[in-house]
């Protein structure tokens, strides 16, 4: 379902045209479920992978250029001078200043082959020890969602699961036009949709089935 099937759909499905229901109102809707689809499931094509390096001295590690918007990050790989690979560890940035700390009280350098990181804020993630050397890190992560307009006129959820996409808007819909039963009932159908969305992306598409 593309964007102007979408708003065919929401104009018809609610009997009410442009005049009350225009584009730029519907285009809010949109963005709400696609923010709600976006946190509750874990979906392939937010997913990404990334090879950056961190500075030396420098235990901050810049994530806000990466294309598509940063959401967080899932895992990040350490790969040193000899190609060999090392999952660093995530912690919460208190754990990360008291070890600093703790190697500093004690007499040790609080730079090193990094071991650990944390979120620090929005466009920062933080690494313990601090880079004693340049190291190759590889991301992986998750990306803002794609956004759905006149101008993208599909997206992943719009091609994949177009009825989670129209139930999420129509109950939003309904709630903008103060009627509350067909909101409760789109908004019903739009969290059974986006269950079955949630075990295919999350449970089906994650298992082997030799292994399973």
């Amino acid at each position: 379902m593309n964007y102007s099937e979408l708003l065919t759909n929401v104009r018809n499905y609610t009997e009410v045209d442009s005049n009350v229901l225009s584009n730029s109102v519907i285009n809010v809707f949109i963005t709400n479920v696609e923010n709600k689809v976006a946190r509750e499931v874990d979906s392939d094509d937010q997913r990404r992978y990334a090879t950056t390096t961190c500075s030396v001295d420098n235990a901050f590690l810049d994530v806000s250029g990466r294309e598509g918007g940063f959401r967080f990050a899932r895992g990040l790989q350490l790969i040193d001078a000899n190609n060999e690979i090392t999952w660093l560890e995530q912690r919460d940035t208190t754990f990360i200043d008291e070890y600093s700390v703790t190697r500093s009280d004690a007499g040790s350098s609080t730079n090193g082959q990094p071991k650990y990181w944390a979120n620090w804020d929005a466009t920062n993630l933080i690494l313990a020890p601090t880079p004693d050397q340049v190291y190759t890190i590889e991301m992986w992560y998750d990306e803002t969602p794609e956004r759905l307009s006149n101008t993208n006129t599909t997206t992943f959820l719009s091609n994949n699961a177009p009825e989670v996409l129209l139930y999420g808007v129509l109950g939003e819909t309904f709630s903008y036009l103060k009627n509350t039963q067909d909101m409760q009932l789109y908004e019903q159908k739009f969290q059974q949709a986006l269950q079955l969305y949630a075990q295919e992306q999350m449970g089906r598409k994650r298992r082997d089935e030799y292994s399973d």
